[in-house]
């Protein structure tokens, strides 16, 4: 059906009927959807709206009167009431009894002449609603030829949403799965999405089978997801009345074409960040010479600056999330693999900010800014400084936050710092199983606790004779006293040993 569809107005003005109306002039334009006869006192129960009613009023009686059958007829959405008129019939012509009521309630009231059958205006009203859905069809084809022939010429899912604006008389906003605008027509209808944004956060949180409607204010907004499986945007249009069967054809077909279209984008892109992985991989294992990893940086769009590697290890579903940091820095290059994820990013004000929003609930390690010589130095910052703050829980930890001893350890040999913590700890780790670790957590705990006995055995909940006992045999086991210049031994011992843990986390091996 087109928006306009079969009118009052325009099944009185058939001259083959010969119709008149009488009453009611203020609902012509109500849309006719279907024609029927009854004689029934009440027959609403049989109704859906939209009927052009007729009847001889008969039993009108019945119902209270015409009044009263009118009203019942006007709340349950009939369009008309065309009342049929004859000599054997109730009326000649239509009384005051239903003009009255029918003006006062916008009904239109239709008198059908004698000569008139009933069977004639249904056969009319069917016919014409044939044609019109002919014609229906026939637009449909039109504009989903106009919207194919968008999605095959260049311009993508931006042409897709101008043939569905101009075809289907909408305003079109396209998102990716952030809620971001890929497209608006017209361009200033982006700026709707902030009154809907609650609406279009639960069509992305929902997914890819998710859809919504919005009717308020006398606007009609419809909200589809896009992709093929998963979600990779979301179409939102609407128009300031109810959007009609058309409109809604043709936004089916338009999320079709754009699901296709952002899945070829995807597709390439997807292309582009299994290319640009397999150089980060390269760079930061140190398989290019300086001179060959600024061109590699260069081909990447990192060249001219500064850059700092962040590491991320323990991430779910690493492919997944490499899609979505993509998208939140378009200007970084990162790989993902069964460890987490490394990255080669501009350096910038905020990063670490930036990062700890894209990266909610995880650690991240970021090493200090360096050039193309410098990707192995940023890279080991990063997961040394990873490593020592990492007890304190999800965060993005940026070495030059932390410029002390144990970054300088960090940068170390790992083999030469753990046989320096081996030589002093060693007697510690011959424990038997589990007596070990538990010295070097007390140790630990009694060392960041400012060498507080009180906070110590509070952290580790012990008591304070418990703690001294422990740490009296660490004294005994290594020969070192807990005091002055011994004590700081058994420290970078410790330090060493983690320095020399997060320094030999293996780098991503390079990969298609």
């Amino acid at each position: 059906m087109t928006d306009s569809g079969l009118t009052v107005h325009d099944m009185a003005a058939d001259a083959g009927l010969r119709l008149a109306v009488v009453a009611g002039r203020a609902g012509l334009g109500r849309r006719i959807r279907s024609a029927h006869v009854a004689e029934l006192p009440d027959p609403t129960p049989w109704l859906r709206g939209g009927e052009l009613l007729m009847t001889t009023g008969m039993r009108a009686g019945e119902a209270g009167g015409p009044a009263a059958f009118l009203r019942r007829l006007a709340d349950a959405g009939v369009a008309a009431v065309a009342l049929g008129l004859g000599s054997t019939l109730a009326y000649r012509r239509a009384p005051a009894a239903w003009t009255e009521p029918a003006e006062e309630l916008g009904l239109p009231l239709l008198e059908v002449p004698e000569e008139t059958p009933f069977i004639a205006v249904t056969d009319a009203v069917y016919r014409r609603l044939a044609e019109l859905r002919y014609g229906d069809v026939e637009h449909a084809l039109r504009a989903q030829r106009v919207l194919t022939g968008a999605a095959v010429r260049p311009g993508g899912v931006l042409a897709i949403a101008r043939g569905l604006a101009a075809e289907a008389g909408l305003w079109v906003v396209v998102t990716d799965r952030a809620g971001r605008p890929l497209a608006a027509v017209p361009q200033d209808a982006a700026g709707r999405l902030g009154a809907l944004g609650a609406d279009l956060a639960r069509v992305v949180r929902k997914g890819p089978h998710a859809s919504a409607r919005r009717t308020d204010g006398g606007d009609d907004v419809l909200f589809q997801p896009l992709g093929a499986g998963r979600l990779r945007g979301v179409l939102v249009c609407g128009a300031d009345a109810e959007l009609g069967a058309f409109q809604r054809m043709l936004i089916g077909s338009a999320v079709s074409l754009m699901s296709i279209e952002l899945e070829h984008r995807e597709a390439l892109a997807g292309a582009e960040r299994r290319r640009r992985a397999g150089l980060v991989r390269e760079l930061v294992a140190g398989r290019h010479a300086p001179d060959a990893a600024a061109g590699v940086l260069a081909s990447l769009g990192l060249g001219g600056g500064r850059v700092r590697v962040v590491v991320v290890p323990d991430v779910p579903d690493a492919a997944a999330r490499l899609e979505s940091f993509a998208e939140a820095f378009p200007g970084a290059a990162a790989a993902a693999d069964a460890s987490g994820l490394v990255a080669i990013m501009p350096e910038e004000d905020g990063l670490a900010k930036r990062l700890a929003a894209e990266l909610p609930g995880l650690a991240a390690g970021m090493g200090g800014p360096v050039g193309p010589d410098g990707l192995e130095l940023s890279l080991r910052q990063a997961r040394q400084v990873l490593a020592l703050e990492r007890r304190s829980g999800p965060g993005v930890y940026d070495a030059l936050a932390r410029p002390n001893f144990q970054m300088l350890l960090g940068l170390g040999p790992p083999a030469v710092l753990r046989a320096y913590a081996d030589a002093i700890l060693g007697p510690i780790d011959r424990l038997p199983k589990g007596r070990g670790d538990e010295l070097i957590r007390t140790l630990w705990a009694w060392i960041e606790a400012d060498c507080s006995y009180e906070r110590a055995a509070d952290r580790l909940g012990i008591h304070r004779h418990t703690l001294r006992e422990r740490l009296q045999r660490v004294e005994r086991l290594t020969g070192k006293r807990l005091a002055a210049r011994e004590l700081g031994d058994v420290w970078m011992a410790l330090a060493a040993r983690e320095a020399a843990d997060g320094a030999a986390a293996p780098a991503p091996e390079p990969g298609p």
